[in-house]
């Protein structure tokens, strides 16, 4: 089970850095709580209708965004992914570079709640994992 678990935020990953916003929704349980509140203007969101408006806050927000995934970690029924984001603020023209990561929890086959860390190695710990 561990491997599909891997495989869906894999799945989920690819599908926002193509924009395939649709795509990345399957993958989500109905009642999802995306958590953002550690970044910065950050807040919770649940539902699809909760994912939808963040990506069209976060993703609208930027100029050239690149998200890079470095590493995706099985972690039983929890899976982080470490990844590197830059881009430029669409707004401000300001240069960003963050390395950060995410937590997120699956049951029956669907993410359930994603937890965003601005440092990786707290996303590690709240794993239970260690760098």
């Amino acid at each position: 089970m561990s491997q599909e678990n891997v495989e869906i935020v894999r799945r989920i990953i690819d599908a926002t850095r193509r924009g395939d916003w649709e795509a990345a929704l399957r993958d989500y349980d109905q009642g999802v709580i995306l958590d953002q509140s550690r970044m910065p203007g950050g807040g919770v969101y649940r539902g699809h209708e909760g994912l939808r408006e963040f990506y069209g806050r976060w993703f609208g927000a930027w100029e050239h965004l690149r998200i890079k995934p470095e590493r995706v970690i099985d972690a039983g029924d929890q899976v982080v992914d470490i990844n590197e984001t830059s881009g430029r603020g669409r707004s401000s023209g300001a240069a960003v570079k963050m390395r950060s990561a995410n937590v997120w929890t699956i049951a029956r086959g669907k993410v359930v709640r994603q937890v965003a860390f601005p440092v990786a190695s707290e996303a590690l710990e709240a794993a239970g994992l260690r760098e």
